[in-house]
């Protein structure tokens, strides 16, 4: 896994986004990483396809959490 993934998970890791109620929106998410909506979005495709991420639509935001599969994956790197 190339690093953006890793910092990615990691930060929805440490934000706490590993359920669907605790989902973050990825315009806040991007604010935070400091980059475009669209750079994030092509990441998220990346975990989302691997399994690790999930997007939703929450009133009118998209928002993105962790699977279980996520978790463990973003755990492993403190380890």
């Amino acid at each position: 896994m190339s690093e953006s993934p890793k910092v990615l998970l990691s930060t929805l890791m440490v934000l706490g986004a590993q359920s669907l109620e605790k989902a973050i929106p990825i315009d806040e998410l991007a604010l935070k990483l400091g980059i475009g909506v669209s750079e994030l979005q092509v990441e998220l495709d990346k975990l989302t396809g691997a399994g690790y991420a999930v997007t939703t639509r929450q009133a009118g935001r998209v928002r993105v959490y962790l699977t279980g599969t996520g978790v463990i994956t973003a755990s492993s790197a403190y380890s």
